[in-house]
């Protein structure tokens, strides 16, 4: 079984809409989509780099039985990204296509929010929590 943040990566990171929009935003390409498991370095996380998104795990452990056996497990992640907090129209449109491609396969967001982050007043952090089936 695959761990759910590296599912939820692979599909982020290998989705060309993705990495498009996100080198859109940022008005430049770069080496890698800025999409991490984990929280990134400090030296990284700063206005220059955003937008970038956060993968990690929500601690989680339900499970769906058949004769006294796990058949199904629910995994829980939080989907979190960095942008520009005076640019609501891409803050719109990343976090409706990281919905539309996690809901395609069928891990469903519960949970969202956004808000300015505590750390880099020019970004707005935004925060999607999923869950799916493994």
């Amino acid at each position: 079984m695959s761990l759910p943040e590296s599912i939820i990566y692979n599909l982020l990171a290998n989705n060309q809409q993705v990495v498009d929009l996100l080198n859109d935003i940022r008005g430049e390409p770069t080496d890698f989509p800025y999409i991490f498991i984990g929280q990134p370095n400090d030296t990284f996380t700063t206005s220059d780099n955003a937008p970038w998104i956060r993968i990690t795990l929500i601690p989680n452990d339900t499970a769906l039985y058949a004769d006294d056996e796990r058949v199904m497990q629910k995994y829980r992640v939080q989907v979190d990204f960095w942008i520009n907090k005076t640019d609501l129209t891409n803050l719109e449109k990343l976090e409706s296509l990281i919905y539309e491609i996690l809901h395609i396969n069928e891990i469903e967001r519960y949970y969202r929010n956004h808000e300015p982050d505590a750390d880099i007043e020019t970004l707005e952090m935004v925060q999607g929590n999923f869950e799916g089936f493994a």
